[in-house]
């Protein structure tokens, strides 16, 4: 049993031997400059790849953000985005500040002829500030949106979002995306 074992430990210290000179052969041949630089070229390869789909590619990605505070009444703030890699056009964005009756308390109702890609729009038009209502009650804010995508087909969409006694909401709504081969 000790002769097997001290032959397994010669056969395992010989493998060792030989994988020990293969590596050192390979490094001899392979300079650590050559692997940094091959790695670099795979990440540009990558960056070149999201660069492709993010600018290049034609695709619609419209979204819309909606921050709702709760400060000395209520207070609606919107920014509509085309992240899209392509222009929008006939745009109608319309926001309804709602009581738990249905009754619209305020209201954002903007259009745009066309919107451009990798553009966001926000501003004093695109806020609802309603006072003079308590802020213990629950409210609906509801978001309808239509525009033609780079194909030249309407979209519309719409998604309704339920605040009460939160001080502060985020809220993002991304609109179904489109892309050119699919």
């Amino acid at each position: 049993m000790g002769d097997l074992d001290e032959e397994m430990e010669q056969e395992l210290h010989e493998m060792s031997q030989e994988i020990g000179e293969k590596v050192k052969e390979f490094t001899e041949r392979v300079h650590p400059l050559r692997i940094a630089l091959a790695g670099v070229i795979f990440i540009m390869l990558l960056g070149a790849l999201a660069s492709t789909w993010y600018w290049v590619i034609p695709r619609d990605d419209v979204e819309i953000e909606v921050v709702y505070l709760q400060r000395n009444g209520h207070i609606v703030l919107t920014e509509l985005f085309n992240d899209g890699s392509r222009g929008i056009t006939d745009v109608s964005l319309n926001v309804n500040f709602r009581d738990m009756d249905g009754n619209v308390l305020g209201k954002i109702d903007v259009k745009f002829d066309s919107i451009p890609s990798h553009t966001s729009i926000s501003g004093d038009k695109m806020e609802i500030d309603v006072r003079g209502y308590t802020v213990w009650d629950a409210y609906t804010i509801q978001i309808d949106i239509e525009w033609t995508d780079f194909n030249g087909i309407k979209n519309q969409e719409s998604e309704s979002y339920s605040v009460s006694e939160s001080q502060t909401a985020i809220f993002l709504y991304e609109c179904e995306e489109v892309t050119w081969f699919l």
